[in-house]
This record gives structure tokens, C-alpha cells and sequence, in this order.
């Protein structure tokens, strides 16, 4: 809370002095479209404030520690308006601070001190209706969850989905589409009157009718919110919930890939990858630190989509970022990921090769063809000729499947054997944050040779400026990259090694 505190403390002040500028634009300006623009902003303040605390109730406020047995103690009522009022106090610290004194400015800059208590009452009001609006949200949506087989089912899709579209929505700035059709149904509503209230005393042709309604509105919404609460907290707190029966799976060694695979691997080292694949398929969210790639390719794909035209940086960027996932999604955490079943492992014949041997293999089937597959794809749209793609895709294969064994050496020396918090309400164990960190500066460090020579500026100047064609720099790069790679990767896997076959548990 500190840290968002003073994260927060530079955009207050900011906001303050816009709100006394936005005072001085009100005092100079003409009062006809000055009631419209008022009305317009608290709309959708209103709609942030539903937004966020909707949010957070579903995210965290409607999953208090030790439910069932506050329930056992005080009633579905006492809970849910425990829950709210805590909501409403952490927001109203936010609200009486930094909202008061933006108010103030914006009264001194509009040079109009009536405008204060106008403006504070109405962002109370907003408040008192915004945040149990967003309660009633989160309860509504988690009760379709718990009563529908459906739902249940495709939750884990639905939030990666609404996670994709919220970076979308950040990258390519477009909330205003997003936006406009919610505040075009909820004009006409009396939720348009605060607006009115607010400007009491601006002069600017607010209407008494529609102030006096915004506050009668706030008292009849206040009381069916409440009863509204109750009922949905009930349903939700007290539903026995949808059962899920999943099929009988079939063994791995009754399918046909996990049967070929069997025949090709040895039988402990089959036996991690086939464990690996298992839980990232029953666990997706204890993977979800492989999403952070992501976000780098975002930008890259968003001024392609914009442009309408493949850039030479993003088979690059594909390239780098597949490379790191490959290596990092069951690599980089050797011995701390085997959780309770470590001591069996330790305890099996030769478990410093299976291990090994196995977390890189086990990464790499999964991710290296789609690196491959999507650099080449990617670089075959670009400006790339076919020989310097043909250099790109072999630098995609070596390095995705090197990538893992340079991993494994960091993260047996780096490990985390307790699971942390991935979300509100389920735990995993991830990598640590010094082995993120060192094998993500390896990898940049391994793989920069490779970008510079396939770079269409730095590429072009160096072939330029050798006097060889871009195709001789680029499989220079790849070259060198690779080399490095595989030097690194086979002192990395024999560290693992050693240290997994002379690790003792305390």
C-alpha cells in the first residue's frame, strides 16, 4: 500500500493542478456545452468506478480468508456489508484526500467557493452507488459461475481472453470504443444527474430538478443495493455449486505420440516430460510467468496489425520471445518444482540426468516448432529475403531447444520450493525472481548477435560497410549465437547435474 502510495502521489498532484486549470477553463469559457461535458465526466467516472470495484470484489474482496467459518460465526448480511464497508473506507481515503483537494483547486481556479460542498457531495454520491453497483456485478457473474456447467468449464478461458483484450485495449489505446456504448445506455439513466448536481453553483445552466433527483436516486438505488446484496450473497455463499466429472484419461503410454516418445526416450527421462506436460495441462496458471513475453510482442503486433504491413523487427522479436518461454517453462526451477515428490526423486536411480535431461526436452517439443513455425512465417511476410529467413529459422530451432539447458544450471542454483501466490485464490511454485532475472540477461547477451546481424539497420550497415551480402552477416550472427549457446547450455546442464546428484535434503 505504501509502494502504491507513492506511485500514485505524482498523478494526484497532477490531477489537482489539471483540476485548478480545468477551474479556470470553466470561468472563461461558455455555459452551453460546459453542462454537457460535466454530465459526460461523472458518466464515466461512475463507469470507473463500477469498473475497478467490480474488479476488486470479484478479484478479491468476495474471497475473505477463512469464509466458511465466518459464516459459521455471523450471517450472510454481516459478511457482505463488512465487505462493502471495507471497500467503501479504503476508497473514501482516496476520495477525501486527493478528491478534496482537487475540488478545492478546481473551486478556486472556476473562482466559485459554492462549488465545494457540490462537488464533494457528488463524488460521495458516486461512490455510495458506484462501488455496490461493481459488488452486485462480481456477485451476478460468480453465481452464473457456480450454477453453470458451462461457465465453470470455460473460466479459465474466459480470464485469459478478458487478460489479452485489457492489454489489447492498453496498447492500442482504444478504450473510447469500448466505452461509448456503455455511456450511451447509461445517459439517459439518472446517473446523468450527478453531473447537474456538481455544477450547482458554476452557473453554467445545471438544473435543481436533476440535482434533487441525483440525490433521491442515490437513496432509492442505496436500498435496493443493499437488499440486492443480501440476496445474491446468499445464493452465492450458501449454493452447493456445479460438480464437474471429467473422463477417465487416457494413460501416456496408451497414445500414440506419448507412445513413440517412450520408444525414443529412456524411461526416466520420459517419465519428466510426460510429469511436465501432465500439470501444465491440469495447472495452466502455474505457467502463467511464461505470459510475460507477451507483453513485448504486443507492441510489435499492434503496429503491425495498425500498419497493415510486417515490420523486420518482429520475426525478431518472435524469435527472442520464443526462445525465452522454451527455455523458462519447466527449466528454470529443477529441483524446486518437484515439490513434495523431491525426496522420491532424489532417492531414484541416476535423477540428475532424468531431471535434466528431461525439464529441457519436455520445453522444447512444446515451444520450438512454434518458434520456428511463427519466425519463419513472420519473416517470409517481411522485407526478409528467403536466405536470411532460412538463417532465422535455424537460430529459432537451435536456440529454443538450447535455451532449456542454459536454464537448467541458473535455476538449480537459484531454485524456490514454496509456492507462491498466483492469484486471490490458488498457489503455485514458480521460478525465483534472481533465476528469472539472471537467465533473462543470459539469454538477451546469447541472442544479441543473432538481432544485430538480421536487424534491417544494423544488418544492412554491417554488410554495407564489409562489403558481403546480408545473407553472409546474417548466418555470421546465427553462427556465433549458436556457438555461444551450446557452450553455455552443456556447462549449465553439467552444473545441474552435479549439483542435482549432490543435493541433500535437511
Amino acid at each position: 500500500m505504501a509502494f502504491a502510495a507513492v506511485m500514485l502521489l505524482p498523478f494526484s498532484i497532477g490531477g489537482v493542478f489539471g483540476a485548478y486549470l480545468a477551474g479556470g477553463f470553466v470561468a472563461g469559457s461558455e455555459t452551453e456545452p460546459l453542462i454537457e461535458w460535466a454530465r459526460m465526466a461523472f458518466v464515466y467516472g461512475w463507469i470507473f468506478v463500477v469498473g475497478f470495484g467490480g474488479y476488486r470484489a470479484y478479484a478479491v474482496a468476495l474471497r475473505p480468508d477463512n469464509l466458511d467459518g465466518l459464516l459459521t460465526t455471523v450471517s450472510h448480511r454481516a459478511v457482505i456489508g463488512g465487505l462493502v464497508l471495507t471497500e467503501l473506507m479504503l476508497w473514501s481515503a482516496f476520495f477525501l484526500t486527493v478528491g478534496s483537494a482537487a475540488t478545492v483547486a478546481f473551486a478556486v481556479g472556476a473562482g466559485s467557493l459554492l462549488t465545494i460542498p457540490a462537488l464533494l457531495l457528488t463524488l460521495c454520491l458516486l461512490l455510495v452507488t458506484g462501488l455496490p453497483a461493481g459488488f452486485i456485478l462480481a456477485l451476478g457473474i460468480r453465481n452464473a459461475g457456480v450454477r453453470s456447467q458451462l461457465l465453470s468449464r470455460l473460466r479459465t478461458l474466459f480470464l485469459i481472453l478478458l487478460g489479452i483484450g485489457y492489454f489489447a485495449l492498453i496498447f492500442t489505446n482504444a478504450f473510447a470504443s469500448v466505452l461509448e456504448p456503455i455511456y450511451r445506455v447509461l445517459a439517459p439513466t439518472p446517473i446523468d444527474w450527478f453531473g447537474d448536481l456538481a455544477a450547482m453553483g458554476l452557473g453554467i445552466e445545471a438544473s435543481p430538478l436533476r440535482a434533487i433527483g441525483a440525490i433521491l436516486f442515490t437513496a432509492v438505488f442505496v436500498a435496493t443495493a443493499v437488499a440486492s446484496l443480501f440476496r445474491l450473497a446468499e445464493w452465492l455463499w450458501y449454493a452447493d455449486g456445479v460438480h464437474i466429472t471429467h473422463e477417465a484419461e487416457r494413460s501416456a503410454d496408451s497414445s500414440a505420440w506419448f507412445g513413440g516418445l517412450s520408444r525414443v526416450l529412456s524411461r526416466p527421462v520420459f517419465s519428466v516430460v510426460a510429469v511436465d506436460w501432465k500439470r501444465a495441462r491440469r495447472s495452466p496458471i502455474s505457467l502463467s510467468f511464461a505470459l510475460y513475453p507477451l507483453i513485448v510482442l504486443a507492441g510489435p503486433i499492434v503496429t503491425a496489425v495498425q500498419t497493415g504491413e510486417i515490420g523486420t523487427s518482429l520475426p525478431l522479436w518472435v524469435l527472442v520471445s520464443g526462445t525465452w518461454v522454451a527455455g523458462s517453462l519447466f527449466a528454470l526451477n529443477v529441483v524446486g518444482q518437484e515439490g513434495a515428490a523431491l525426496p522420491i526423486t532424489l532417492l531414484s536411480e541416476a535423477p540428475e540426468r532424468s531431471l535434466v535431461v528431461g525439464h529441457v526436452i519436455s520445453g522444447a517439443l512444446l515451444i520450438a516448432p512454434v518458434t520456428v513455425v511463427a519466425t519463419v512465417t513472420t519473416g517470409l511476410l517481411s522485407p526478409h529475403s528467403v536466405p536470411v529467413v532460412a538463417s532465422l529459422g535455424v537460430s529459432a530451432l537451435v536456440l529454443s531447444v538450447v535455451s532449456g539447458a542454459i536454464a537448467t544450471g541458473i535455476g538449480v542454483g537459484f531454485p524456490r520450493f514454496e509456492a507462491v501466490s498466483i492469484s486471490r485464490s490458488s498457489k503455485a511454485i514458480v521460478p525465483s525472481v534472481f533465476a528469472f532475472v539472471i537467465y533473462s540477461v543470459g539469454m538477451l547477451i546469447i541472442v544479441l548477435p543473432v538481432v544485430i546481424a538480421h536487424s534491417g539497420i544494423a544488418g544492412h550497415a554491417i554488410a554495407s560497410f564489409v562489403g558481403v551480402e546480408r545473407f553472409v552477416v546474417g548466418l555470421s550472427g546465427t553462427v556465433v549465437s549458436v556457438t555461444f549457446a551450446c557452450l553455455v547450455g552443456a556447462i549449465s546442464m553439467y552444473v545441474a547435474q552435479d549439483r542435482v546428484s549432490e543435493y541433500h535434503l535437511n
